[in-house]
């Protein structure tokens, strides 16, 4: 019993499948019988019956929006036809959803009038003239006569309905306007209108009607509102993903990056170290070359470190160069006689760390624990030895020449006691 009661099924819904094509009907009723009495013979020529009886096509609608609004809007006529109106209402409202990536003025017009006509038949007034008015948008093609006629006579419907004869007179006069550039049908139905009107005749709709057409159309909305919301959601969580794997990527590159310019501009500081070390190596350099060439290092190490991330790793290196330029810059500055007057044991300990590359000689003495110079000694001591005056000496230090002379005095008692 079950084996034939499936195979009854299966065979139901072909039938129903296919139940609108007016030239299957017979055939899929034939194929049904054949398969009860279990005779293969009939069952195999009603299958060839059933082959031959199909003499055109189902309708083939393309995977598009299109495509898709039209079997929609099929599939409403087929339950129309059927009296379902839920199933009608459906179809339609499924066609609406896709109507915003429709191009055709034609399919949008059909959509928002048989949703109109099919709210208006069920009572539910305002919802009809609602969408009558999205209708007349596309209502302006080459049959914009017929299609315009259509519509006013759908809210003189509805107006007259809803006993409100004025407008419904109005929108008579409206259609009648269009004459003779409609069909007859429209003609017809014109007059028909005009006769309901004049009579106060309104056709009767059950009150749970209106109710029952707005609760499917609301159920479907709400529906499609909450489909929405999790589409919303999940494009919401793709987002977030997707920001951040994009930060991390950022992150990494830039990680990356800093890494690349501290390598770069650590290689750079060594190789300016190395470069002014070189310098002061150099006996024939003068202390203005010498200065010119390290600014111009230190110049272009302060370039690079205004496009690098500061890193602790640099401190070394860096100090070093500093040390080395001011240095260089205090021996400049006593060989030049500047003033000197401010200067202390910052520079002598950066200046006693560039003479051994400068002077050998002279390094040897500034740095020599036994004479343990002050800074202003250290100072004196070097423009001594490069044979500067003592009104000179004077000058950089902001003193009298009899300070100077102390200052001989002393380191001279010092160094004959070493």
């Amino acid at each position: 019993m079950f084996p034939r009661f499936r195979t009854l099924w299966s065979f139901n819904i072909a039938f129903h499948s296919l139940s609108f094509h007016p030239n299957l009907g017979i055939c899929c009723r034939m194929c049904i019988f054949a398969n009860m009495n279990k005779k293969p013979i009939l069952l195999l020529i009603s299958i060839l019956t059933l082959l031959s009886c199909s003499q055109r096509k189902l309708p083939n609608y393309p995977a598009t929006d299109e495509g898709i609004t039209r079997m929609r809007l099929d599939s409403a006529a087929f339950f129309m036809a059927k009296h379902d109106t839920r199933n009608a209402m459906y179809q339609l409202k499924s066609a609406e959803k896709h109507l915003f990536n429709v191009t055709e003025d034609s399919l949008k017009f059909a959509t928002y009038y048989r949703i109109a006509l099919l709210n208006a038949q069920n009572g539910a007034y305002k919802l009809a003239l609602d969408y009558f008015k999205h209708t007349t948008r596309y209502a302006n093609d080459s049959k914009k006569s017929h299609r315009l006629t259509d519509i006013y006579l759908g809210k003189a419907s509805v107006f007259n309905q809803m006993g409100q004869r004025d407008s419904a007179l109005l929108y008579v006069k409206k259609a009648e306007a269009f004459k003779p550039r409609i069909r007859k049908d429209q003609e017809s139905h014109i007059e028909e209108l005009k006769t309901r009107i004049e009579k106060r005749q309104i056709l009767s709709v059950s009150p749970e009607k209106d109710i029952e057409i707005v609760q499917i159309q609301d159920r479907y909305e709400v529906a499609i509102a909450q489909r929405k919301t999790l589409q919303l959601q999940l494009y919401i969580a793709y987002l977030v993903i997707f920001l951040i794997l994009l930060t991390t990527g950022i992150v990494v590159w830039f990680r990356r990056r800093m890494h690349h310019q501290q390598h770069a501009y650590r290689k750079q500081q060594e190789e300016t170290e190395q470069n002014i070390q070189l310098l002061l190596r150099r006996k024939d350099a003068t202390i203005d070359e010498m200065k010119a060439e390290v600014d111009s290092k230190i110049n272009e190490l302060e370039e690079l470190k205004q496009k690098t991330p500061t890193h602790s790793g640099d401190t070394k290196t860096a100090d070093s160069i500093e040390q080395i330029k001011l240095g260089v810059d205090t021996l400049y500055t006593i060989l030049k006689g500047g003033n000197i007057s401010q200067m202390g044991k910052r520079e002598q300990h950066a200046l006693n760390a560039i003479m051994p590359n400068f002077d050998y000689d002279l390094a040897y003495i500034l740095n020599n624990p036994r004479f343990a110079f002050t800074p202003k000694e250290t100072f004196y001591y070097i423009m001594e030895h490069y044979g500067m005056t003592d009104e000179q000496k004077a000058d950089a230090f902001c003193c009298t020449s009899q300070a100077i002379r102390s200052i001989k005095s002393r380191m001279k008692k010092k160094m004959e006691k070493s």
